[in-house]
């Protein structure tokens, strides 16, 4: 794994430098408690699905940390790792996300198995897809640009950082997974989130570049949105599980594995 890229000589400390580990978690709490409180606010006005994840990052993530930002003079690049990435690392990293997909789906669905959707949250998700352009084009912007960029933010951008600089880069993996998970609040779901968690822990770990996060979440949502939007919410019906899906997701393991090693050595040059 990297090691943590170090200011630029001469440039003023940053958020790493001047910021405890502790103040750095209260910032994520804080930003995870705005979004969910702004999420919360906006459904009273809006409850669509996908109107309030807008407004939640936009302001509960994205609003507090550009006014911290101007206050402390943080850096983009330094203090949260939004670079311009390589083209290979943003293939390495679409490549991760797409071989995650199966595995991860396959997970989700022991964890329907283990723990049935809510049958309220299903029916809430079943009528409120979209279904114009304008309703369409605020899912996509809510979960494929804007709420990953806000996750990413806090879950690699902070959390995962910390936990990282704590234990070393696998505990880190692991640990910041399960809080991706968690925080979710969707255990039927559970599996499958701390499975997408794992897959952009390590992109962060082997690129430092929350760029390559961001893409690979986006392109991991998008997939999910698409699919939703064509056979709608995962859960309504349970699905088989099929020796080809085991054997799908086996072959998909080892394509995650391989692109990792690659993705590794190809950001050390």
């Amino acid at each position: 794994m990297q090691n943590q890229q170090p200011a630029s000589p001469g440039a003023p400390p940053g958020l790493w430098e001047t910021w405890s580990h502790g103040r750095l978690l209260a910032l994520a709490a804080i930003l995870m408690l705005g979004n969910f409180t702004c999420q919360l606010l906006w459904y009273q006005v809006d409850r669509g699905l996908f109107g309030p994840v807008l407004i939640g990052s936009v302001g509960g993530v994205f609003l507090p940390l550009l006014a911290l930002g101007r206050r402390w003079h943080w850096r983009a690049v330094h203090d949260f790792g939004l670079d311009r990435p390589k083209p290979v690392v943003l293939v390495g990293a679409v490549m991760m996300a797409l071989a995650a997909l199966a595995p991860g789906s396959l997970l989700a669905e022991l964890s329907l198995r283990l723990h049935p959707a809510d049958p309220e949250w299903l029916a809430h998700y079943a009528q409120n897809l979209p279904h114009t352009p304008a309703q369409i084009a605020v899912a996509f912007a809510a979960v494929v640009l804007v709420g990953p960029l806000a996750e990413e933010l806090v879950f690699r951008g902070l959390v995962h950082r910390v936990f990282s600089r704590t234990w070393g880069p696998w505990p880190a993996i692991v640990a910041s997974a399960l809080v991706f998970g968690l925080i979710h609040g969707e255990p039927w779901y559970l599996f499958g989130l701390v499975a997408v968690g794992l897959m952009l822990a390590f992109v962060w770990e082997a690129t430092r570049s929350l760029t390559a996060c961001w893409v690979a979440h986006a392109v991991h949502n998008g997939i999910s949105l698409g699919v939703m939007l064509a056979q709608g919410p995962a859960g309504a019906v349970p699905q088989k599980i099929a020796p080809a899906d085991v054997a799908l997701s086996a072959a998909s393991l080892v394509m995650l594995v391989l692109v990792g090693r690659w993705l590794r050595r190809a950001t050390r040059h």
